[in-house]
């Protein structure tokens, strides 16, 4: 690709005519989908014929506008929902944390559960094994939590996690509108609109999740939607009571 480097003809740097360049692999020639891998950073680098340093500033502007993102170890990842705005429900202006937080379950309990019948009908395979590999994760690094007497406090690689895992639940429902509006409804929430104000639920939701995901997980496995989507049901009716106990 002939992307020019800033001191001729073009007056923007190198880095934001690349991030443009992937952008028009995303939006425009659609070679990547939401919740594609990109290549690793040297096949992309070359085939660019940038540095990959250059690269690596261009997907850091693309994560910061929420078109990609980086799954630590994993990988770089078309966003499920690119291009999306930050808190586009506006929970940042409501005053009753509380209250946003028992609606937000309550809205779960009734959409989330009911996806489940969907992925179990249509995840392939690969997503199956994936989402059984995320909740062991997030199991493992509840246990080894629990067994290190962290403080009650909210860990961010289970935040990740938990986030990762119910954004996988919603592409696996292979419903364009269940996989922007699921991941939605747990990012702002999760990442300072309530959660942030009651620490002492660290502890009840990360028990809910490690036993809650693993069942999930192995009914989708079995394609059971029906027991999947109780098997939801039950982790949102208990995340409800903890909220209802703050």
């Amino acid at each position: 690709m002939n992307l020019s480097n800033g001191t001729g003809g073009s007056a923007k740097p190198l880095s934001e005519q690349i991030a443009a360049q992937l952008r028009d692999m995303i939006f425009k020639q659609h070679r990547f989908s939401p919740g594609d891998r990109l290549p690793d950073e040297r096949s992309l680098a070359l085939e660019m014929g940038v540095s990959r340093t250059s690269l690596r500033e261009a997907i850091k502007t693309l994560v910061a506008s929420g078109v990609l993102v980086i799954r630590r170890g994993v990988g770089t990842f078309v966003s499920e929902t690119p291009g999306r705005v930050d808190d586009p429900f506006g929970f940042a202006f409501a005053e009753d944390k509380k209250k946003l937080l028992e609606d937000w379950y309550q809205v779960r309990l009734i959409v989330e559960s009911e996806a489940m019948e969907l992925v179990a009908k249509n995840a392939t395979d690969e997503e199956l094994d994936a989402l059984e590999e995320l909740a062991r994760q997030q199991s493992d690094l509840i246990k080894a939590g629990t067994q290190q007497n962290q403080e009650n406090t909210f860990s961010y690689s289970f935040m990740e996690l938990d986030q990762e895992f119910h954004s996988a639940l919603a592409a696996a429902t292979h419903s364009a509108v269940m996989g922007r509006v699921l991941p939605a409804l747990h990012d702002w929430v999760y990442f300072g609109a309530a959660i942030g104000e009651y620490p002492r639920l660290s502890r009840q939701m990360e028990q809910n999740a490690r036993k809650s995901h693993l069942s999930i997980a192995r009914f989708l496995k079995m394609r059971d939607g029906k027991g999947a989507n109780l098997a939801m049901r039950y982790h949102m009716l208990q995340a409800l009571e903890d909220v209802q106990r703050q």
